[in-house]
């Protein structure tokens, strides 16, 4: 299968004519994504089209401003290609996404899912996906100078029988094995007939449409400034993370912790508080981890029970927060990731608990957090 790929490369110096050429623009996580197993299924996947596939190593852009989208379209124009792409691991390194520009300046997104999916199953889906817009280029919309996003709900595109065409002789170098486009047939007819993708099958992920996590784990709490009370808790944070695109997500936490309780002046309190935040976060990639910074606006639902002798009383209030958070997201085994994350929250107002006149629980302006856990996808 190494060999057919080779082979069906071209010499960049010596492009097909009449744009008869596809380009691989290459990829920048070397770890996450292997080359030669890509390579070998796109020339699999597209070898009847009569199409080449050649490479020009390393000229994926960082960014796809307007002047990086005018240099790959000289590229393809200079080449006499129809279609470049590039793949690359979006920063949460749960999905791989597949890039393609044409030299009408249309862009196109597709994203893969790694977790739920072999890789091979995974480089399948993105040759599909590459026949399905060489085809017909769908799945991309102009841009004026700006990134188009255009992902799609995949079901694998239907691979036709080989077809005779007029091609290059270097294009038509070596045909192989019938055995690999037989199979995506196979699959792609059960897919047309409405029973859906085989088991196992990559499906491109909408980056609007990210399936949702869990996390869950320690955390840790002190205020400041409070005039009294216990001063540092200790709880069970719990999260549901929805990723918006790959490098956004909305976080919905709380943190459970047992009730607060001190005696003074012959009473005992005990004062339980609950906090709800709601989080948007940017991610950013940085290899093995992730990096975050969000802002988070909730509430807290304080609620105190005080009793001394014969004597019971119960007290609730709401308090509102804000504040910023800061994570570090490690890299998925087997699905599940461990992250760091430590925050600093204001309360308005600042709230606090007193018996006769003694404050026995002050939430304080301002508290400082860290949670230590794990994240996981929901099967």
């Amino acid at each position: 299968m190494l060999l057919l790929a080779r082979l069906i490369f071209l010499d960049l110096e010596d492009p097909a004519p009449d744009a008869q050429t596809f380009v691989f623009l290459g990829h920048s996580q070397k770890t996450t994504i292997d080359e030669r197993l890509l390579m070998d299924a796109v020339a699999i996947y597209t070898r009847d089209l009569g199409i080449a596939l050649v490479q020009s190593p390393d000229r994926q852009p960082v960014q796809l401003t307007a002047p990086a989208i005018d240099d790959l379209v000289a590229l393809l124009r200079t080449r006499g290609a129809r279609l470049g792409f590039w793949c690359q691991a979006t920063p949460n390194g749960h999905q791989v996404e597949l890039v393609t520009i044409d030299a009408r300046k249309n862009v196109g997104h597709a994203f893969f899912d790694l977790d739920l999916s072999s890789k091979s199953d995974v480089y399948r889906a993105i040759a599909l996906k590459l026949r399905a817009a060489l085809v017909g280029n769908e799945g991309a919309e102009p841009s004026a100078g700006q990134t188009a996003s255009a992902p799609l709900a995949m079901a694998p595109a239907t691979a036709p029988a080989p077809v005779s065409a007029p091609v290059g002789p270097k294009a038509a170098v070596a045909s192989p094995s019938a055995s690999g486009p037989a199979r995506s047939r196979a699959s792609d007819s059960a897919a047309v007939a409405g029973n859906g993708p085989p088991r196992g099958e990559a499906q491109a992920a909408s980056p609007l449409a990210s399936r949702i996590f869990f996390g869950g784990g320690y955390a840790l709490s002190f205020p400041i400034d409070a005039a009294g009370g216990p001063s540092a808790r200790n709880g069970l944070a719990l999260h549901v993370i929805a990723p918006v695109g790959p490098s956004f997500e909305w976080d919905l936490g709380t943190d459970l912790a047992s009730t607060a309780d001190t005696t003074k002046g012959g009473a005992t309190v005990s004062v339980l508080d609950i906090p709800l935040r709601v989080e948007g976060r940017l991610l950013r990639n940085l290899g093995i981890i992730s990096m975050g910074a969000g802002v988070f606006a909730g509430v807290h639902w304080l609620s105190a029970d005080a009793s001394a002798t014969g004597v019971t009383d119960h007290e609730s209030a709401l308090m509102a927060t804000t504040g910023l958070e800061l994570l570090a997201r490690g890299p998925s085994y087997h699905h599940l990731a461990v992250e760091l994350r430590g925050w600093i929250e204001v309360n308005v107002p600042e709230t606090r608990f007193t018996v006769q006149g003694a404050p026995v629980f002050d939430a304080g302006p301002l508290r400082l957090g860290l949670n230590l856990g794990i994240v996981a996808p929901v099967p």
